[in-house]
C-alpha cells in the first residue's frame, strides 16, 4: 500500500517532465526547417524547468512540493480523507462531525465558493507526535479539531500570523500529539481563493528535512525569477525598448505573485508585516498582473498587424482588470478573483488567436518572426488555460496542471527572455545599419553638392577665362586691316585656349595618370631648359644654377606637368624684366634621399598670392585675373608631387614668391 502510494504521487510529476521533454523535442524540431535560434533558446528554456522539476521532491501538492513538506514517509500516516460542504458556513464542530462526508484522493478542489468546507482525516496511530502540512499557502482560514485533546481548536492560514503555524516552514501546519489508536480530525476551510487543499502527514523527526529541502527549492524558483528579472533591467537600460518595458513590468508582478504562491514572504516578513498585508497584496497581484500583464501582449502583438477587430477585444480586457481592482478593495475578494479566473481564460484563447491573426512586415519578422510568436502563445497560453480550468474546479487537478501556474511563468520569462534579447540584438543592428546608411546617405548629400559646387566653378572659371580669348579672336577675323598682326593675336588666344583646356583635362586625369606611372631615370636639367625654351616669356629670365646630381628616378610626364605649371606661373605672374631662379639640391626627408627643387620669382601685377587658397581648385588671385588661366596649376601640381612620393610647398621670401619641390631619389 505504501509502495504504491508512492509510485502514484511520482506519476503525476513525471507525465509533466516527459509532457515539457516532448514539447522541448517539438519545438527543436522546427529548428531543421526555420529559424534555428530562436527555436534554440525556446527549447533550452523549456528545458530548464525539466531539470529543475526532476530534481524537485514528488508529491501531490500543488506548488509542485515547495509549499509543503514531503518526505519518504508519504501518506504512512495519512489514511483516509473526506469532506463535506457547509453551504450556509454556520454549522458548528459538533453539527459537522455528524454530517455524511464524500471520501477523496490526493488534492481536494472545489474550486471559488462562499461555502465553507468541512475535511475528516484518518491519522494512523503513533508514538511521536506528527506534523500536519496544509498547501498552498494562500488559504484564509484552516481550524483543526481534535477531539482526542482538551486542547481548543486552533486556527491558521494567510490571514493570520505565521506564528500559528507549529512548524516555521511554507504553507500551514499543526502539530498532532501522539495516539495509540488510528484517530479522526476535522479541519474546517474558508477562503475567498479557490478551495484547492493539499494535506500532508508525517513524523517529526521527517519534518526539518522536508521543510529545508521544500524552501531551499523555493529558494532556487525565487533567485532564477529574480535573475531573470535582472537580465530583462539591464537590457531595458541599454535598448530602452517600449516592448521590453511592459514586459519588465509584467515579469516584476509576476515575481512577486510567485513569492506570494510559495509563501515565501509571509514565512519572511511576517515580523515586519501584519497577515492582512500578505493575503491581500497576493490576491492584488493575481488581478493586476492580468492587467499590467496584458499591456506587454498589447504592444507586442500590434507591431505584428493583427485582425484589428480581436486586438481591440484584447485592448478592453485591461478596464475590466482595473473594474476587478475596484471590486476587491471593494471587499468583494471571492468574486473578484473568480472573474479574474474566467476572464483569463478567455484572454488566453483571445491571445492565441489574435497571434495567428498576425500578418507582420518584414522588418518587423526580421526582429522576430511569426513562428516564434505563435509557438510562444501556443505553448505557453495553452498551458496556462490547462492550469486555468483547473483551478476553477471543471476538472480534477492533478499536480501538474496546477505547477504550471507558476512553471508557466518561468518558462514564459524564460523563453521571453531569449526572444527579446534576439529582438534588442537584432534592433539594435537595424538601428547601426540604418544609422549607417543616414550617415552614407548624408556624405552622398555632402559629396554630391561639392560636385554641384565644383562644377560650377568650373564652368564659371572656364566662361571667365575663355570669354576674352575668344573675343581676341572674333576682333582679329572681324578686322580687314592688319591680317598679319591680327593672325598672331587670334593665333596666341587660340593658345591661350589650348594651354586652358589641356590643364582642364590634366586636373580631369590627374588620377588615371598617377595610377599609370612610369618610373624611369630623368634628367632634371635637360627637363628644366626644355620647358625655359617653350613656355613664353621664360627663356631669357630663366636663371637655373644645379647644385646637386639632377638625375633622379621618376615618371617624366608627371613631373614634367608638375615643373611646367610652377615655371609657367612665374613667367606668367611674375615681374616680366626680373629673373626666374630654378636651383636643384640633394635634401634628406624621412630618412630618404631626394632633390629638392626651387623655384623663385619677384612678385608682378598680380601680386603676392594668398597662402590659404592658394593649393585649392580653381583659385586665382585677384591681380591674377589680367591672364588666362584655369586655377588648377597649383593645385593639380601639388597632388602630382603627392603621388610621386614628394611635396610641394610655398615657401615666400621677403622679397620672392617662392615653391619648393621636394621629390626622392628613386621611388618607395
Amino acid at each position: 500500500m505504501v509502495m504504491h502510494s508512492r509510485l502514484r504521487s511520482v506519476q503525476p510529476m513525471r507525465h509533466l517532465f516527459n509532457f515539457i521533454l516532448l514539447l522541448a523535442g517539438f519545438v527543436r524540431s522546427l529548428a531543421r526547417w526555420h529559424r534555428p535560434a530562436w527555436a534554440t533558446v525556446l527549447a533550452a528554456a523549456l528545458l530548464l524547468p525539466c531539470l529543475v522539476m526532476a530534481q524537485a521532491p514528488a508529491s501531490g501538492d500543488p506548488t509542485g512540493g515547495l509549499a509543503s513538506g514531503k518526505g519518504q514517509a508519504e501518506h504512512r500516516y495519512l489514511l483516509a480523507q473526506a469532506y463535506w460542504t457547509d453551504v450556509g458556513g454556520k454549522t458548528s464542530f459538533a453539527q459537522a462531525r455528524e454530517q455524511s462526508y464524500t471520501p477523496y484522493e490526493g488534492l481536494l478542489n472545489r474550486g471559488y465558493t462562499d461555502a465553507v468546507h468541512w475535511l475528516r482525516l484518518t491519522v494512523a496511530a503513533s508514538e511521536t507526535p506528527l506534523g500536519l502540512f496544509i498547501s498552498p499557502p494562500w488559504l484564509d482560514e484552516i481550524t483543526l479539531y481534535d477531539p482526542a485533546t482538551d486542547t481548543p481548536p486552533i486556527t491558521a492560514g494567510d490571514r493570520y500570523p505565521a506564528s500559528q503555524s507549529a512548524f516555521h516552514s511554507l504553507g500551514h501546519s499543526f502539530k498532532l500529539p501522539p495516539s495509540p489508536a488510528a484517530r479522526d480530525v476535522w479541519l474546517r476551510l474558508q477562503s475567498t481563493s479557490t478551495h484547492i487543499v493539499n494535506l500532508e502527514v508525517m513524523a517529526v523527526d521527517d519534518i526539518p528535512r522536508s521543510i529545508t529541502g521544500n524552501i531551499l527549492w523555493a529558494a532556487v524558483y525565487a533567485t532564477l525569477l529574480l535573475l531573470i528579472f535582472l537580465v530583462l533591467l539591464v537590457i531595458w537600460w541599454l535598448q530602452r525598448d517600449r516592448i521590453l518595458s511592459a514586459y519588465l513590468v509584467r515579469h516584476a508582478v509576476f515575481t512577486y505573485y510567485v513569492f506570494a504562491f510559495l509563501g515565501l514572504p509571509a514565512l519572511l516578513l511576517s515580523a515586519w508585516l501584519p497577515p492582512a498585508f500578505f493575503d491581500k497584496f497576493f490576491s492584488l497581484s493575481a488581478t493586476v498582473l492580468m492587467t499590467l500583464g496584458l499591456r506587454f501582449d498589447i504592444e507586442l502583438l500590434s507591431s505584428y498587424k493583427p485582425n484589428r477587430h480581436l486586438l481591440r477585444l484584447i485592448e478592453a480586457i485591461p478596464w475590466i482588470g482595473v473594474g476587478l481592482v475596484i471590486m476587491l478593495l471593494a471587499g468583494y475578494e471571492r468574486q473578484a478573483l473568480q472573474m479574474n479566473v474566467y476572464i483569463l481564460m478567455v484572454t488566453t484563447l483571445l491571445l492565441m488567436l489574435t497571434a495567428l491573426s498576425c500578418k507582420p512586415d518584414p522588418g518587423v519578422e526580421r526582429l522576430m518572426s511569426k513562428q516564434a510568436l505563435l509557438a510562444y502563445y501556443t505553448i505557453i497560453m495553452g498551458g496556462l488555460l490547462v492550469s486555468l480550468i483547473a483551478l476553477v474546479g471543471w476538472i480534477q487537478p492533478r499536480p501538474w496542471t496546477l505547477q504550471i501556474l507558476i512553471f508557466n511563468g518561468m518558462v514564459s520569462a524564460l523563453v521571453m527572455t531569449g526572444l527579446l534579447f534576439i529582438r534588442s540584438q537584432r534592433r539594435a543592428r537595424d538601428a547601426q545599419r540604418k544609422n549607417w546608411e543616414l550617415t552614407k546617405a548624408q556624405e552622398d548629400l555632402e559629396l554630391e553638392h561639392r560636385r554641384r559646387q565644383e562644377q560650377s566653378q568650373f564652368l564659371h572659371m572656364l566662361m571667365h577665362e575663355l570669354k576674352t580669348p575668344l573675343s581676341i579672336v572674333s576682333l582679329a577675323l572681324g578686322t580687314k586691316g592688319n591680317r598679319e598682326q591680327n593672325l598672331n593675336h587670334a593665333g596666341r588666344a587660340v593658345q591661350d585656349m589650348k594651354a586652358i583646356l589641356e590643364r582642364c583635362i590634366q586636373a580631369d586625369r590627374s588620377g588615371e595618370l598617377m595610377l599609370n606611372r612610369r618610373v624611369e631615370q630623368i634628367d632634371l636639367d635637360g627637363i628644366i631648359r626644355n620647358l625655359g625654351e617653350t613656355i613664353p616669356g621664360l627663356q631669357k629670365r630663366l636663371q637655373f644654377a644645379p647644385q646637386a646630381a639632377t638625375h633622379l628616378q621618376t615618371d617624366r610626364q608627371l613631373l614634367r606637368i608638375v615643373l611646367g605649371n610652377l615655371l609657367h606661373n612665374a613667367a606668367a605672374y611674375g615681374d616680366p624684366v626680373a629673373p626666374v631662379t630654378v636651383s636643384l639640391r640633394s635634401a634628406r626627408y624621412e630618412h630618404r634621399d631626394g632633390t629638392r627643387i626651387c623655384i623663385g620669382n619677384i612678385p608682378g601685377l598680380a601680386g603676392w598670392p594668398d597662402q590659404q587658397q592658394l593649393f585649392s581648385k580653381y583659385y586665382r588671385s585677384p591681380g591674377a585675373q589680367r591672364e588666362s588661366g584655369s586655377g588648377l596649376g597649383l593645385y593639380l601640381a601639388r597632388q602630382l608631387a603627392s603621388s610621386l612620393g614628394g611635396w610641394l610647398r610655398y615657401c615666400p621670401t621677403d622679397t620672392e614668391v617662392r615653391f619648393e619641390l621636394w621629390l626622392p631619389q628613386t621611388p618607395a
